[in-house]
């Protein structure tokens, strides 16, 4: 049962919060309504351009910007020499949300939740991971470590982000910063692989996050090689018959969010089939290894719906005795797309976690 502080939000169930009793992450105000200065999902497709509009004039006046852009390096730091694109939207100086997307989908697929996030005051830096949306492409090297180069590129993100805050502290500019005076670490929530990046690279570099939200992760060996390439070919499959027939694509989308029904389907045609092609969607490291190792605060959470959840409840079970420092919430009627099906229970629940983060984790 919930403890009595932390209550599971309607239609989630949630495990007794680990850090009942830490000091709470101060909750950011939110920013001053201005205008949207980019569209999330600008490219240069008709379709993609068309998305870019609605999301303008479907989005309030929330998001201080929002840019699409390969970032320059913060001084001191190399990123990989194709670093990825990445969304930045809200204020510079205000605690940091990464989001991290599933495989076939993109950074501007998360519209609806930059725009939620920087609507709470957050800054929200979205990734194209690499072979998706605007990001270099896959080569013939990576592909032989495809998981690692998954892991890496976040890392170089994530000390690229911490070296800018450090600027910023230096240069007296706002800044995020934790009890000691140093810059708060941004908080990494990835769905699907993304979840999976993301856990891996909390276990093996705990002082480049403030915490993890894990949404539905891929859970490496669960699955036989043999399963994973047939999983990448059906993948593939899907992806021509979208091509082939737009219109019952952006039909079977519909379901999302509107911001993000357009750039989902542009999401899929992007995605670089080389990857595909190895069924590759999380770092080669069991997830159960993965989860025990973690020592950052972290927020799992799955649905119940048996044939599309991949944790489900079961998972849950077993990731309570793997590591009991994780916090886990079953989203009643969700399946593997936690957020865009379920979105009011999604960020009920990650909103209570986020404002009850120890400041230094």
């Amino acid at each position: 049962m919930p403890s009595a502080d932390t209550q599971p939000v309607p239609g989630a169930t949630a495990s007794p919060d680990p850090t009942a009793g830490a000091s709470p992450w101060p909750q950011p105000q939110a920013a001053a309504p201005t205008a949207v200065t980019a569209a999330a999902a600008a490219t240069s497709t008709p379709a993609a351009a068309t998305s870019a509009s609605r999301a303008a004039a479907a989005t309030p006046a929330a998001v201080a910007a929002v840019r699409t852009t390969t970032p320059t390096p913060a001084p001191g730091v190399a990123l990989p020499p194709e670093p990825l694109a990445r969304i930045e939207a809200g204020q510079p100086g205000a605690p940091t949300l990464v989001l991290l997307h599933g495989v076939t989908s993109c950074a501007a697929a998360q519209a609806e939740a930059v725009r939620h996030w920087v609507a709470r005051g957050y800054r929200v830096v979205a990734l194209d991971a690499r072979g998706h949306g605007l990001s270099p492409r896959w080569g013939a090297a990576q592909l032989e470590r495809a998981g690692e180069v998954l892991v890496e590129d976040l890392r170089a993100v994530l000390e690229d982000l911490a070296a800018q805050a450090r600027a910023r502290a230096a240069a007296g500019l706002p800044t995020a910063l934790d009890t000691t005076g140093r810059p708060r670490p941004p908080v990494v929530l990835g769905h699907s692989m993304g979840a999976a990046t993301a856990m891996v690279l909390a276990g093996r570099h705990p002082e480049l996050v403030s915490g993890v939200v894990l949404e539905d992760p891929a859970l490496y060996g669960t699955r036989s090689e043999a399963e994973l390439l047939a999983r990448g070919a059906a993948r593939e499959r899907a992806r021509a018959a979208q091509a082939a027939d737009p219109t019952t694509a952006l039909a079977q989308a519909a379901g999302r969010p509107l911001l993000e029904v357009l750039p989902s389907v542009w999401a899929s045609q992007c995605c670089d089939p080389a990857l595909l092609r190895t069924g590759v969607v999380a770092p080669e490291v069991p997830w159960e290894e993965a989860l025990a190792a973690l020592r950052v605060p972290t927020l799992l959470l799955t649905g119940n719906q048996p044939a599309s959840a991949r944790l489900g409840e079961d998972g849950l079970a077993r990731a309570r005795q793997l590591n009991p420092r994780v916090q886990v919430v079953l989203v009643d009627g969700a399946g593997h797309q936690v957020r865009s099906t379920r979105p009011r229970q999604y960020y009920s629940a990650v909103e209570r976690w986020l404002g009850r983060l120890p400041l230094n984790p």
